[in-house]
């Protein structure tokens, strides 16, 4: 029954495409209003190109929902796509290129950390010091292997696939670079 509701739900929700406001891209940079984690993973997604639906199917499992997009928006960290912007230069272009690998990063270093805590516990210990020490993208590529395998053992295989699945969503935002 939960799960027809569920399914009713996100068939009458409207499916709208959201930007950052400048107040987000703030938040994002220097966590000026201290967003809950949960909600600044949700707010580093929103790029002004999926739909709320597309956002909300992959951050269902961290708890957010449809009201969380309310709250983002009621705050003024996020607009529906099409409200007026300011006009950008290219100075604006490099610095906002610089923004979204800083967001990236900020969710990829979220997603780690949330999904050791309610995951692995101190079990995590090792893989989360590793997450810590992580200062470019490129270290986050090269701990998917040793995180999931400790996903793997200590939950589910279906459990593991939901987590790699959501992290390969992720991973595949950040350009990886071989080396």
């Amino acid at each position: 029954m939960e799960s027809l509701t569920r399914n009713l739900h996100c068939e009458l929700m409207p499916n709208i495409i959201f930007d950052k406001t400048d107040k987000g891209r703030e938040e994002i940079i220097s966590r000026k209003y201290r967003l809950a984690s949960r909600l600044r993973t949700l707010l580093v997604m929103v790029d002004g190109k999926h739909s709320s639906k597309d956002l909300l199917s992959k951050v269902s499992s961290l708890g957010l929902n449809q009201a969380s997009l309310d709250d983002l928006e009621q705050q003024g960290f996020i607009q529906r796509h099409g409200a007026p912007a300011p006009v950008e230069n290219n100075a604006d272009d490099v610095q906002n290129s610089q923004i979204n690998s800083i967001e990236l990063f900020q969710v990829l270093h979220d997603f780690y950390t949330e999904s050791i805590k309610q995951n692995l516990g101190l079990r995590g210990y090792n893989v989360q010091f590793i997450v810590e020490r992580a200062s470019t993208l490129q270290d986050f590529h090269e701990l998917r292997g040793p995180f999931l395998d400790a996903i793997n053992k200590a939950h589910s295989e279906k459990r593991a696939l939901e987590i790699r699945d959501q992290l390969d969503e992720l991973l595949s935002i950040v350009p990886f670079k071989s080396t």
